[in-house]
């Protein structure tokens, strides 16, 4: 209905500017664009449904979320605090955790040939863990941000906070290739967490209540997921910041940053 009440006073201010400019074609023009636009956003957008709650540390400022065989690993972020954990996916207990360096800012996270990757936002290093022992074995080097992670078991594919998704040799970070992420031809910038579901790639928009499910190949967008009646969003900070895939049993779960709770949902149609 928000949406609804928005785009009629857009209509309503072009008939206004119309009136006055007498710039018929062109009020008439815009019109037609942003109900095109509208219009798509509508029947392109779903909403998940709660299938179940589990507990979720309220002082963790989620940065990458993955699933494993009954385990949630977990890249929190902070300056002083970010952190690498492991949960049981079942009670949400905490296994093990271990604390970055002060210097480092964590982001993104995934999990390739029992290899955990995370990355940092501003110091152009990723972190290549033992899943298990939570070892560092490798440390990579990239240049600019490092926001989401996540991987199509060949390559990692990382954001940067733009449209552009990079996929990179896992042993080098060679750029292997890029896509640009559209919607009606338009860049769709902020794209933040990551996780394959599929041959789609899911991404938050960073300060949003959704989800942007891409396709992996050409890049556009192909359905917007709103989060927005399960989001525990109240300020800046608490947004919705993780999406893990269980591939063994498909299901899905979401949760965010300073959240309480870890949502699994399922998406009539999905």
């Amino acid at each position: 209905m928000t949406s609804i009440c928005k785009f009629l006073s857009f209509v309503f201010f072009l008939l206004r500017f119309s009136a006055r400019s007498k710039s018929h074609l062109f009020a008439a023009t815009l019109l037609l664009f942003f109900l095109n636009v509208f219009t798509s956003f509508s029947q392109e957008t779903v909403k998940p449904q709660i299938v179940k709650k589990i507990p979720h540390d309220i002082k963790a400022f989620t940065q990458g979320f993955i699933v494993d065989r009954g385990i949630f690993y977990e890249s929190t972020g902070l300056y002083g605090n970010s952190s690498l954990r492991k949960y049981n996916a079942h009670s949400g207990k905490l296994i093990r955790k271990i604390l970055l360096e002060d210097k480092f800012f964590a982001e993104g996270l995934t999990l390739l040939n029992d290899k955990l990757y995370q990355l940092t936002w501003k110091s152009g290093i990723m972190f290549v863990y033992d899943k298990t022992t939570f070892e560092i074995e490798k440390i990579l080097r990239y240049s600019g941000d490092g926001w989401g992670l996540t991987n199509n078991k060949k390559y990692l594919v990382m954001s940067d906070g733009s449209n552009i998704l990079k996929f990179r040799d896992p042993r080098t970070l060679r750029t292997i290739r890029s896509i640009a992420i559209t919607y009606n031809g338009v860049p769709v910038n902020n794209l933040n967490e990551l996780e394959f579901v599929g041959s789609e790639i899911w991404a938050n928009i960073w300060k949003s209540d959704l989800v942007a499910c891409i396709d992996s190949i050409t890049g556009e967008l192909v359905r917007w997921i709103d989060f927005s009646s399960i989001s525990e969003r109240t300020g800046s900070e608490d947004v919705l910041n993780g999406i893990a895939y269980d591939k063994v049993e498909d299901r899905i779960f979401v949760t965010g940053k300073f959240w309480d709770a870890i949502y699994e949902i399922s998406i009539n149609g999905l």
